[in-house]
């Protein structure tokens, strides 16, 4: 895989210089074209048929408010974008997830900031990248909090032998052979012969591709998310590569997983796939 467009997304209310620079500096690096892209969408006016003018006037008043406001997302996209990039700009009246995940069939990447879906969360003006990760079928770069340039030089990578993780690691060959350092993380789930093997089998795989890779089976402490973000602390990584929603997401929700964790995790780099 190579990465010759990136898509980011900006949100319209809360608009990231540096999430723009972090994703200028990735598209510099690859030689990519930079996508910048910000949607919302007018509330629904559901009232009786008495109230119907006033309605209309309401959701084209909010109509036009959203349209100014992505005209300044716009320009302010474009003065932040770091110089030599080539850039496009795509706006949108719909529902950001709609919006983003149409427009990744142009992208390698998808860049966002981070986003934790919740209970009273705006979906017709914020992203939820939880769902984004489950249809956009592209990568997802889930950029931490005020972070505005991602090194990679060091990656960590949550594996567990499942078709996300597999497809986490073949999008991200492109961080992780320009690493220095890769370090494979399973978390042992009491099977250590089985996950020694399938792990030794990845760290074959990626030397194959020209990564400098290690790793080792882990043992179950505060949960994966927990251990992930541990190893990268000590390792000085800036990114954590894993598979998205190895299990469903209702299921997440309802009794906790990795990608959840780390979705809410806003102070790391986060790259997934599903």
């Amino acid at each position: 895989m190579e990465i010759r467009a990136i898509l980011v997304n900006l949100d319209v209310d809360s608009f990231s210089p540096s999430l723009v620079k972090c994703a200028g500096n990735l598209a510099k690096r690859f030689n990519a074209h930079l996508i910048g892209l910000s949607a919302a969408e007018p509330s629904p006016a559901l009232v009786g048929v008495e109230g119907a003018v006033a309605t209309v006037e309401f959701y084209q008043q909010e109509r036009e408010e959203i349209e100014a406001r992505l005209r300044t997302v716009e320009s302010e996209f474009r003065s932040q974008v770091p110089a030599g990039v080539e850039t496009s700009w795509r706006s949108f009246v719909e529902a950001p997830n709609r919006s983003v995940a149409a427009t990744a069939r142009s992208a390698d990447l998808i860049v966002t900031g981070s986003h934790l879906g919740s209970i009273g969360q705006n979906y017709l003006r914020s992203l939820d990248v939880g769902e984004l990760v489950l249809t956009a079928g592209r990568p997802i770069l889930v950029v931490g909090s005020g972070v505005a340039e991602i090194k990679a030089d060091k990656v960590v990578v949550g594996w567990k032998d499942t078709k996300e993780a597999r497809r986490a690691v073949l999008d991200a060959l492109p961080f992780l052979r320009a690493a220095s350092d890769v370090v494979v993380v399973t978390i042992d789930e009491g099977d250590l012969g089985a996950e020694r093997a399938n792990l030794e089998d990845l760290l074959t795989w990626l030397r194959r591709h020209d990564v400098k890779a290690r790793g080792d089976v882990y043992p179950a402490k505060g949960g994966p998310a927990n251990s992930l973000e541990t190893t990268a602390r000590l390792l000085e990584a800036d990114l954590v590569v894993t598979g998205g929603y190895g299990h469903s997401r209702l299921r997440e929700w309802l009794f906790g997983g990795m990608t959840r964790d780390l979705l809410a995790a806003q102070t790391i780099n986060r790259f997934m796939s599903n």
